[in-house]
């Protein structure tokens, strides 16, 4: 399916202009903006002041504990359809800046009407000779969610890495980053890790939360099934805030090619993902779920 550089740009502003008219539902007036207004800076000086806290104190902690680094194993689970030159590009990403390709393990997820599936396998064949360990699973599953949880029941990492195929590593040696992070949970309690994903306000939340087998087993799950396709990073990252179990580094950084942010990067997944009011009605899933995601985050807490 080809679309013009009009038809692209009309496309990503129907979506964010829904988006928009979803969130913002309420009739605005002066004083409503302005106490709207206070309350948010409010809640990113709050975050960011107990992110910042929360680091530094893990850190010193980690730092007199007189602990050693843990080298884990880390399952990337990535689910992908139409995209092998995304794909690749995600692939290359890893190959570099990588330190220890040997201790990560690819989880690959490819429908089984996905049209590049052969080139699919063929790509998959030429990067397992570069010492990628590169699991595929076929499964046609309906959403993000349950594709990512089929992928972690497959896993075997002590860090689980829910990925996504229009993204690509940044930082040189981010393997033996998060193994220096991940070792300051010296409880060895539930652990959710924010990275430095570009976003404008990185306390408030985080595209490619990543989070330890401890997180995984105490809630049976990666990615909430409840929604359509959307919301598997913010419940992740509402979860680690609600249970304090987070830490947050911006030496680790990783790179999101979002269509609507790259019109170029529109393709037919993206057109599949937001079809039939996806985004729409997972917004009101989510307005619906706090009292669940307040259950969830309990579980992390009081973890056995």
């Amino acid at each position: 399916m080809k679309f013009s550089i009009e038809e692209k740009k009309k496309l990503i502003n129907k979506q964010k202009l829904s988006y928009r008219l979803k969130v913002n539902k309420h009739k605005k007036n002066f004083l409503n903006s302005i106490v709207k207004e206070i309350k948010t800076t409010g809640k990113k000086i709050y975050w960011k002041s107990l992110f910042n806290f929360s680091y530094l104190y893990k850190t010193f902690k980690f730092s007199i504990s007189n602990t050693n680094v843990t080298e884990n194993k880390i399952s990337i689970l990535i689910p992908t359809r139409e995209r092998v030159l995304k794909f690749e590009r995600f692939l290359n990403s890893i190959i570099k800046n990588t330190l220890k390709l040997e201790r990560c393990e690819i989880l690959v997820l490819i429908d089984n009407d996905d049209p590049e599936k052969n080139k699919y396998l063929d790509l998959i064949s030429e990067f397992r000779k570069k010492n990628l360990e590169i699991n595929v699973h076929h499964e046609n599953l309906s959403t993000h969610g349950k594709r990512n949880n089929f992928l972690a029941q497959h896993s075997h990492g002590q860090i689980l890495f829910p990925a996504n195929d229009d993204m690509k590593f940044i930082t040189k040696n981010w393997d033996k980053l998060l193994d220096i992070e991940f070792s300051k949970n010296l409880t060895k309690k539930p652990f959710c890790l924010w990275v430095n994903s570009g976003n404008k306000y990185p306390y408030l939340f985080c595209h490619f939360p990543i989070v330890n087998r401890r997180w995984y087993k105490s809630l049976g799950y990666v990615g909430c099934e409840l929604f359509n396709f959307w919301y598997l990073d913010t419940w992740i990252c509402d979860l680690a805030k609600r249970s304090k179990l987070f830490i947050y580094s911006n030496k680790i950084k990783f790179i999101e090619y979002n269509a609507q942010a790259n019109i170029d990067e529109l393709d037919n997944t993206y057109l599949r993902n937001i079809a039939d009011n996806k985004m729409e009605k997972d917004i009101e899933i989510w307005e619906k779920s706090i009292s669940q995601r307040i259950i969830e985050a309990n579980k992390l807490k009081n973890w056995k």
